[in-house]
């Protein structure tokens, strides 16, 4: 083997000292140059691009809008306040790793960490990274133990981890330190639960059980857990439920929704078992042979989950549910010629739910299955049912575009893009068809509505 040179034994670190100098971030010094008129100049077309990008925000146009804080950024490359600007774009657009990278950079430029601690904990947030925003908000509250951001941020982290007492205690503080937020009122109400509180303010949940029973037989935390399950909230929903079924009069359909919410927040071992006891509870109950196959289903576990599907397909033969989640499980163990026969089902005990018809299609669609009669029956379907349905409309558009019909996919997703024009997948599918048809710049145009809008295929 040969030795190494003097040169590269010696030299070596200069080697790696250029290497990092190459590649170091920009914004390394914090020591701003003297105000000459190149730089003067520099700041007065960043302000230019700054006042477009908030027009731009303004008139929700999010990728106009980063490409004038970009060229603001190249402007006046050494100020952190137009990068500061970007991160807030990103979190407004809901890109919170693009917003981190951005808000890293702005610090690396010299803006103040402390100061943008807030902005910091928002993109953790909407990242989803739970254990980081509990690291930091706690950090933050040492400082400033009265933060609304922070405190707002841990309550909803301690929920995300399941951690239902922490979450309980952190509500309070937050409500206390914010007397007058609505959400800190709810969540910290619903957590207790403060009964009195939730019945006068919640004006929704007045008419329900919670409000309306009384006394120790009764349990009325489903009504609540009911209203936090319409809502998306998962995370809520699993506390007040966590807390419904240590009493004595907690039922199976309580289990069942525990489990389907833990399943939710990936406590995937906890849910298992609240969806058996479920069924323990109440083997007749279609509800908890529902939730537990689709459980199955989400852990790759088939076998297990048409077991379970099946019994909930007996027990109540004219829900299109466990049709829909019998045709997942046949495609999810590759038996695709037998999907037809279970979405037939669900269609036939469901001839007037658009919704229903549209979860079809895009059972085939997303799997660009074409057969003789789906997915088109399906989608066909859904617009007879619903002929103001933007979405409808979009299915019928990507299924012209997976068959090839260009121009009949185009005249579906330019009548889903008028009837929904906030839907960013069809926006994204009629800039495909526009480039069939070789229309490039209404293509282009189209993407860019689509990713102003979200969506990003």
């Amino acid at each position: 083997m040969k030795r190494p040179t003097t040169y590269a034994k010696h030299h070596g670190w200069l080697i790696l000292l250029l290497i990092t100098i190459v590649l170091a971030p920009r914004c390394t010094s914090r020591t701003l140059p003297p105000a000459t008129p190149d730089i003067v100049t520099e700041h007065l077309h960043a302000a230019e691009e700054h006042i477009a990008a908030e027009e731009h925000i303004a008139a929700g146009k999010y990728t106009a809008a980063e490409t004038a804080y970009r060229e603001a950024i190249q402007a006046a490359p050494n100020d952190p306040y137009p990068i500061l600007k970007l991160a807030h774009l990103y979190l407004l657009w809901q890109r919170p790793q693009a917003g981190l990278s951005a808000l890293d950079e702005a610090l690396r430029c010299g803006a103040d960490a402390q100061e943008h601690t807030n902005l910091r904990l928002e993109l953790l947030a909407l990242a989803g990274d739970w254990p980081q925003v509990i690291s930091e908000a706690s950090e933050r509250l040492r400082a400033y133990p009265n933060d609304g951001v922070a405190l707002k941020r841990l309550t909803e982290a301690y929920l995300q981890e399941y951690q239902c007492v922490a979450a309980a205690t952190m509500a309070q503080r937050w409500h206390e330190a914010a007397p007058d937020d609505r959400d800190a009122a709810l969540t910290w109400s619903l957590l207790v639960p403060d009964t009195l509180s939730l019945c006068e303010t919640e004006a929704h949940l007045r008419e329900t059980e919670f409000c309306t029973q009384t006394g120790d037989e009764k349990n009325p935390d489903m009504a609540l857990a009911g209203a936090l399950i319409r809502n998306g909230n998962w995370p809520l929903a699993a506390c007040v439920l966590t807390r419904a079924v240590t009493r004595s009069t907690a039922t199976a359909e309580m289990h069942a929704w525990l489990g389907e919410a833990l399943t939710r927040v990936g406590r995937p071992d906890e849910a298992q078992k609240h969806l058996l006891a479920a069924t323990t509870l109440a083997p007749e109950s279609p509800l908890g042979w529902l939730l537990l196959g689709t459980y199955y289903l989400s852990q790759q576990e088939t076998g297990a989950a048409r077991e379970a599907l099946l019994r909930a397909r007996n027990l109540d033969p004219h829900n299109p549910a466990p049709y829909l989640a019998l045709a997942e499980a046949t495609a999810q163990a590759g038996r695709y010629d037998e999907v037809d026969v279970w979405i037939a089902a669900a269609l036939d005990n469901a001839p007037t739910d658009a919704d229903i018809a549209k979860a079809a299609a895009r059972f085939y669609l997303e799997r660009h299955l074409i057969h003789v009669k789906y997915p088109f029956r399906a989608i066909e379907s859904a617009i007879q049912l619903a002929p103001d349905d933007g979405e409808a409309q979009m299915l019928l558009g990507e299924f012209r575009l997976i068959t090839g019909d260009d121009a009949g996919a185009l005249v579906a997703l330019d009548t889903a893009v008028k009837l929904a024009p906030t839907l960013g997948q069809a926006h994204y599918l009629r800039g495909l068809a526009l480039q069939s048809a070789r229309r490039h710049d209404d293509a282009q145009k189209a993407f860019v509505r689509a990713a102003d809008l979200g969506y990003r295929p």
